[in-house]
């Protein structure tokens, strides 16, 4: 049984279809990738699994368990985390600070989560020099990590990225993806990107959405070597082969 499996899910935003009967499915252990042009659903897609978006038919499957229409709260309780496009790391809180709230959903002591933030200094080395720096001092790079790293305070069994590349220069780039490549050991992780080439380095399988439907599914190099990866981001039409 997939980790996560979406089932023919339509998501409105007024009279907008934003998504309109997309079916994907998530393994246990997996990277999966959705790419696609700006305005594909991809964003959406993470926004309806972590409740931020109101399904308005279809399922959300979370561990045997439907999760369509919970409320955030609930879903973070489940072991399901989002760390949203755009980083939202508050300025006026430090670095540690930033990252200690990412364990707000968890009965755990103070001190132990003092200890677990100051634990992800290991996997984020880049940024712990700036462990009481405020989070309006940091770069773009560096504010990626943090709202990864806050995300992973959760301690979730699904991580969900949207877009972490994005704005960021091509050596940051290949840091964050380098983490990304690590955390797979103990969290799935959901990722939505523009950078094809990045997002499908990672991943064990990826999905092509346009304009609120997937297109085209596959492995990695299953991807590649079809023409509609191209179709998708040059704003064609491929053929939907799923």
């Amino acid at each position: 049984m997939p980790l996560l499996e979406i089932r023919n899910l339509v998501v409105r935003y007024g009279e907008i279809e934003a998504l309109r009967g997309v079916t994907i499915a998530v393994e246990q252990g997996q990277v999966v990738t959705l790419l696609g042009a700006n305005g594909a659903g991809k964003s959406t897609t993470l926004r309806a699994i972590s409740g931020l978006a109101k399904p308005a038919s279809g399922d959300i499957i979370f561990d045997g368990h439907s999760i369509a229409g919970l409320g955030p709260e609930a879903i973070v309780r489940l072991g399901i985390s989002h760390v949203p496009e755009g980083r939202r790391v508050f300025p006026g809180l430090t670095v540690k600070e930033n990252i200690m709230l990412g364990a707000s959903n968890r009965k755990v002591s103070a001190s132990q989560i003092s200890r677990e933030a100051d634990a992800m200094f290991d996997l984020f080395p880049d940024i712990r020099a700036f462990s009481g720096a405020l989070g309006w001092t940091l770069s773009g790079g560096q504010l990626q990590m943090v709202a990864v790293a806050r995300g992973l305070m959760a301690k979730p069994r699904l991580l969900l990225l949207d877009e972490p590349s994005l704005g960021l220069a091509p050596v940051i780039v290949q840091a964050v993806f380098r983490i990304i490549s690590q955390i797979r050991k103990d969290t799935t992780v959901l990722l939505v990107e523009q950078n094809a080439r990045m997002g499908l380095s990672v991943a064990d399988h990826g999905f092509v959405l346009e304009t609120g439907r997937i297109v085209l599914g596959g492995r990695p190099d299953e991807l590649w070597a079809n023409e509609a990866i191209a179709a998708a981001y040059l704003g064609g039409h491929a053929k939907s082969h799923v």
